[in-house]
């Protein structure tokens, strides 16, 4: 395919999955911010249920990934994320439902949140599997700078749109737009054209056997390995920001639904220009310099949560500047080391490859959640924020001392 780079949005059914994966985005960013305001609004949750909340949605990456990977390898990666959308979608839209019907209890928020988080695992896994034939490996960092692109629009439209909806509609019936987005999302997919053969045509073992394979290959790859822990531990980390977040902003420093909206979105507009020059500041000053800057510059924005304080308005500012700080690294990170492995990963184990690295880096975000829940329960929130601050340290202490910072091209990233 002989795209060059800034072409891609001449390419058709590109634009259809970054315009479906928009949509998709937003509608999830509501129901990141409208589940745990349910939770804790209409069931008066605390920190321990806020923090299986939150496991419960990242617990697929860990219980799913692998077989996920595998099976995305076997199946046409178009059709995996157009079902994964419509059940998603179907499964979001039992929480309004059950409101409107007096029957929503915590309990349901925490099925819809696992069942959705199951489809939220192939939808990502089809779309990365995706991406190296649709637009040719040679422009893989300016797909992944767009796509996440689009879910830094997400990032600026979901919180404030969701403190709204919140404020206006209450936070069950809010979910509606996730539920309307999911379908919108699966129809976009329905239109793009990829003539892609299952990976079941080349597999000539067991799932358990195709799965090992994955997970075999990336140890084996020093760099990519290093990088996947390291993200592994800050992923534990921000996870349990997210488990605590809700609970510390309206009831410790005392914001507003719409307040707490507004200073999550300020994630949005740095990340959206973070992902339009992740790519240049890679090439600018390499890809390893990059990524180390990135994981310091999360670490920063724990250190600013932690001491946030004062009267509302000084706090939501503080958290604001903790999450625009967090949104300008996040995407310097994501950009980079998804690139870095779709290039140096063989085709017939993107699959596999990108679930092992989602097993390893986001495996211990259940962890996360609990953990900072419980410490939330027992010492109070913010001395889970400042566990999740020790932990990013420590990840940015194992990044430094390892040949990532060394690192300028994606051919240095894989070895064999």
């Amino acid at each position: 395919m002989s795209l060059r780079f800034g072409g891609l949005w001449r390419n058709p059914d590109f634009l259809r999955v970054w315009i479906g994966g928009t949509i998709s985005a937003v509608g999830s960013q509501v129901t990141v911010l409208a589940v745990p305001l349910t939770a804790v609004l209409v069931f008066g949750a605390g920190p321990a249920e806020t923090g299986v909340l939150t496991a419960a949605g990242v617990a697929p990456m860990l219980l799913l990934n692998l077989v996920a990977g595998a099976m995305v390898d076997r199946l046409p990666r178009r059709r995996v994320r157009i079902a994964a959308d419509l059940i998603s979608g179907a499964i979001v839209a039992t929480i309004p439902v059950a409101s409107l019907l007096g029957v929503l209890r915590l309990e349901h928020l925490y099925v819809a949140t696992f069942l959705a988080g199951c489809g939220t695992v192939f939808s990502r896994l089809a779309v990365g599997a995706m991406l190296p034939q649709l637009v040719g490996k040679q422009n893989l960092l300016e797909a992944n700078g767009k796509m996440l692109t689009s879910f830094s629009l997400a990032l600026v439209l979901g919180p404030s749109l969701t403190g709204l909806l919140v404020q206006v509609m209450g936070p069950p019936v809010a979910l509606v737009v996730d539920a309307a987005s999911y379908l919108i999302s699966a129809a976009c997919f329905w239109r793009v054209r990829l003539v892609e053969l299952p990976g079941g045509a080349t597999h000539r073992g067991g799932l358990l056997r195709e799965i090992l394979e994955g997970l075999r290959w990336l140890r084996g790859q020093p760099i990519l390995f290093r990088l996947v822990v390291s993200i592994g531990l800050a992923n534990l980390a921000w996870y349990g920001v997210t488990a605590v977040i809700v609970i510390f902003a309206t009831e410790d420093l005392g914001l507003s639904p719409a307040m707490l909206g507004l200073a999550l979105a300020a994630i949005g507009p740095s990340s959206l220009v973070s992902s339009l020059v992740a790519a240049r500041v890679a090439r600018r000053f390499g890809m390893g310099p990059t990524l180390v800057f990135s994981l310091c510059g999360e670490a920063v924005s724990r250190v600013v949560l932690v001491v946030a304080g004062g009267p509302p308005p000084v706090a939501a500012l503080m958290i604001g500047l903790s999450y625009f700080v967090f949104g300008f690294i996040a995407p310097l990170w994501d950009v980079n080391a998804n690139s870095l492995r779709q290039a140096a990963t063989p085709e017939r184990l993107l699959g596999r490859v990108s679930a092992a690295s989602t097993f390893v880096g986001v495996g211990m975000a259940p962890i996360g959640a609990l953990l900072a829940g419980w410490i939330g329960q027992v010492a109070g929130t913010r001395a889970a924020l400042l566990e999740t601050t020790v932990v990013t340290l420590v990840a940015v202490l194992l990044l430094w001392r390892s040949a990532v910072p060394r690192l300028r091209v994606p051919e240095h990233a894989a070895i064999g």
